[in-house]
């Protein structure tokens, strides 16, 4: 694959007051003809996430049309999974409903952080979300750690999530808080709410120094699954991954296909993260993050083979 990039689209610097800091996990959604909205995931002045979104014409991507001025989904109450963060990754459609999943933040001690996967329906597509009491998938003897991420797809009759499972924990250090590995894992549902995860990791590590492997996006036609994530080392940042798979637990990993790179110098020179890959009128497109794990923003770039 041979990616040309179109630009940046977003940076959060406090254009609201949940949009101080970083936009994680773009998601377009075509509205209408040229029309997309944009979810992603930005930060308050106090490290929390939420979910929000931005309207662009994907003819000119540049250029932000709407932003959301309230977020969809907001940090949760006192005590709840998603207390210090409530942070986009998926938003899907099935039978007149609209869902977003998301990853609840709850901070650590002896480690920085507990995640788990949260989910929030609406009415259609401009309803008003309303996030379920407590999380859709949480640690289990599956998942020992913590679970985010999460890709939901209704496809070949089945509801599947993809989704990061944490696989250990490095020591603190007197310069360092501890460190989270992480790989990826599929489930499936009879209903998109309560979920039984397969038994092995769907897309496990592969380079040497992998240590993290980040926000599976999903599309399924033609019979595959196709996979775009962002993968990443001890000793270097996010890269794009692909795979490919028959029955979606079983991937097969591609990364060399993946194509994009990150650039000689600006905001994207350090790590490609989080991509989405979607289709409009023929071509292909890539919404991906950049530096400091999406504090760059977020930018664009098309499919050109």
């Amino acid at each position: 694959m041979a990616w040309r990039k179109i630009g940046r689209i977003f940076r959060a610097e406090g254009q609201r007051d949940f949009m101080v800091s970083h936009a994680s996990c773009p998601q377009a959604v075509q509205q209408d003809g040229d029309l997309y909205r944009i979810w992603f995931a930005p930060r308050d002045k106090q490290n929390r996430s939420y979910c929000a979104w931005l309207d662009i014409d994907i003819t000119k991507p540049t250029e932000i049309l709407r932003l959301a001025e309230t977020p969809s989904v907001a940090p949760g109450a006192l005590g709840a999974f998603d207390e210090q963060g409530a942070m986009f990754s998926w938003v899907m459609s099935h039978a007149g409903e609209s869902r977003i999943y998301y990853t609840g933040w709850n901070i650590g001690d002896t480690v920085p952080f507990r995640n788990a996967i949260g989910m929030a329906s609406a009415s259609g597509p401009d309803g008003e979300f309303t996030p379920s009491a407590g999380p859709v998938l949480d640690r289990s003897a599956m998942d020992p750690y913590f679970v985010g991420n999460p890709c939901v797809l209704f496809a070949a009759g089945n509801w599947h999530l993809w989704y990061l499972s944490g696989t250990a924990w490095s020591p603190a250090s007197d310069t360092a808080p501890a460190r989270a590995s992480y790989n990826l894992r599929h489930a499936l549902s009879p209903d998109g709410v309560n979920w039984t995860p397969d038994s092995a990791p769907a897309v496990d590590y592969f380079h040497p120094g992998e240590m993290a492997i980040a926000r599976p996006s999903v599309r399924y036609a033609d019979g595959l699954f196709r996979m775009h994530y962002s993968w990443r080392g001890t000793g270097y940042g996010y890269r794009a991954g692909y795979a490919e798979s028959a029955d979606a637990s079983n991937w097969r990993r591609l990364d060399e296909g993946a194509g994009a790179q990150p650039s000689e110098e600006g905001w994207d020179s350090e790590m490609i993260a989080y991509p989405q890959v979607f289709e409009h009128s023929g071509q292909t497109y890539m919404l991906y993050c950049g530096n400091g794990f999406s504090a760059a923003g977020f930018g664009l770039a098309v499919l050109e083979d």
